[in-house]
């Protein structure tokens, strides 16, 4: 009995005890450490909201079902149509551009779906810091029906646990998917006030 006692004591009070001790050696070690502050570009302007929609479309279709997908994978795109700018075309219809697997999720239990995120554009004559728009896909998402049905069998021991074998639907990204990335032709860098002495 004493041993049982012995044993909640420290699972109690010996994690907290521990955490204490950790947080003070922390503190020992980064008395003298000097964060870097982050780097931020103050002479840059983000204020427009004038953008222009660039419509694209894959050029070989990518999937989570099969295993060949991965983080920074190289993808090629067309611009679907004209892109015009101040009445100029500033993008002909067919140009390649070029992006990147920027993440990708795979389908879990309980029916949670795959997800394929892409970023990172390279759209020929035009600058990639003036280009903003992630594309997200995601697959068939059966989670609003398994968990009302898992909450419904938890009553009965091991039943509820049985939904955790339903897996969400893959993502894909074919042809007739439109991937919409924005240009912002207004962002740049500020003008530096010339001063006349």
């Amino acid at each position: 009995m004493n041993r049982l006692i012995v044993l909640l004591a420290f699972l109690l009070f010996g994690n907290h005890c521990f955490a204490i001790v950790q947080d003070e050696v922390m503190d020992e070690l980064l008395k003298d450490v000097n964060p870097a502050k982050p780097l931020t570009n103050l002479n840059y302007n983000y204020e427009s909201f004038n953008c222009i929609p660039i419509k694209l479309r894959i050029t070989e279709k990518i999937t989570t079902k099969k295993d060949g997908i991965y983080d920074n994978q190289p993808l090629t795109f067309k611009v679907r149509q004209n892109v015009k700018y101040n009445g100029e075309v500033i993008l002909k219809q067919g140009t390649i551009v070029k992006a990147a697997v920027d993440s990708y999720l795979s389908r879990g239990m309980n029916g949670i779906p795959a997800a394929i995120i892409i970023d990172n554009y390279y759209i020929p004559g035009i600058d990639s810091t003036k280009i903003k728009g992630f594309y997200k896909k995601r697959g068939l998402n059966l989670s609003l029906m398994v968990y009302p049905i898992k909450w419904a069998l938890t009553p009965i021991p091991g039943v509820g646990s049985l939904t955790n074998f339903i897996l969400g639907g893959n993502a894909s990204i074919t042809e007739d998917d439109t991937v919409t990335v924005y240009y912002y032709p207004d962002w740049g860098k500020i003008k530096e006030k010339s001063t006349i002495d």
